[in-house]
């Protein structure tokens, strides 16, 4: 049977549509660095990182990530006196205290942050974070290129 016009575009509407639907039921993708929004920290949809180095307790919410370098942009939260062991990122991460009190140990130096401390780690810095006892954590934190977590051992 020959294809006419109204066949064939019939058949790309179908065709897309399958595609729209399939993407639609994919994981969420974050929105661009590039987009206007708003983000609200009471809004924030937290679940645990995927990432198998991360310990336990710690959640996080996507909030945004960068078209060109793969870099997020997220909320994490911990628990009171939950501990991030050093570890280091291949990019700089850029971190906002939104609430709580923290230790950030960087290079083995500790610094003690409280609401709207800001934090800049390069890249391949040995870095660690204490959440004090008493309240959560919540950070704002950005990242230079892809997230990833490369633990130190002690």
């Amino acid at each position: 049977m020959p294809m006419t016009r109204f066949t064939s575009f019939a058949a790309l509407s179908a065709s897309l549509l399958l595609c729209a639907a399939a993407r639609a039921d994919g994981p969420a993708r974050p929105p661009s660095t590039e987009d206007a929004q708003v983000a609200h920290v009471a809004e924030a949809h937290f679940a645990p990182p995927k990432a198998p180095e991360v310990p336990a307790g710690a959640m996080a919410a996507p909030i945004a990530v960068d078209p060109a370098t793969g870099g997020s942009v997220a909320y994490a939260r911990f628990p009171a006196g939950y501990v991030f062991p050093t570890h280091w990122h291949s990019h700089a991460e850029y971190t906002l205290l939104v609430a709580g009190k923290a230790t950030f140990t960087l290079d083995g130096k500790s610094h003690q942050l409280v609401p709207g401390s800001y934090v800049a780690i390069p890249a391949k810095l040995p870095h660690a974070v204490t959440c004090a006892a008493g309240a959560e954590c919540v950070l704002f934190t950005r990242r230079a290129g892809p997230t990833d977590y490369h633990m130190v051992s002690k």
